[in-house]
């Protein structure tokens, strides 16, 4: 049977590769295209997780909210995935998967709310699209390229075994 998550893997990086080869004619438009390149490089990261989880045999339905859950869960029972333990070191420090995940927290922070959650007394709280100027296609580009490459070499080990 195959993994039900090869596609949605495939399908997400594809959209993020084509959303970053649009231009936009205004500055709303390329943010809107940037955000949405995240929420597909996003998409693209978690079913890549879910992926793993299906490849290693960890139960129905399992899918890790992260690298270190994916870990744990493998780890526990007796098993190894290099893929999490690489993904893990990723998400420390500066990593691209750092910076990924920051940028995919800070398009769902509304403004005013602090980064614990909590917000400010707002009646209706506006999202706070401030991210989108920090993002850059070049950024985008790389956090793409990453991916690709993590997905390709991983998925390319684990036809070896």
């Amino acid at each position: 049977m195959s993994n039900p998550y090869t596609g949605t893997v495939a399908s997400a990086l594809r959209k993020a590769e084509l959303l970053l080869a649009a231009g936009g004619d205004t500055a709303l438009q390329r943010a809107a295209q940037q955000e949405a390149a995240v929420l597909q490089l996003w998409r693209a990261y978690r079913a890549f997780l879910a992926e793993l989880a299906y490849l290693l045999q960890l139960g129905q339905g399992v899918e890790p909210e992260s690298p270190q859950a994916l870990d744990e869960r493998a780890r526990s029972q007796g098993k190894y995935c290099a893929a999490a333990v690489e993904m893990c070191e990723l998400d420390r420090g500066d990593g691209w998967l750092a910076q990924l995940q920051s940028a995919w927290v800070a398009l769902w922070r509304f403004a005013g709310e602090s980064p614990r959650g909590g917000s400010a007394a707002q009646l209706i709280p506006l999202q706070d699209l401030s991210v989108a100027a920090e993002l850059s296609d070049s950024q985008l580009r790389e956090w793409h390229r990453a991916l690709v490459e993590l997905v390709q070499r991983h998925r390319a080990q684990a036809q070896e075994f």
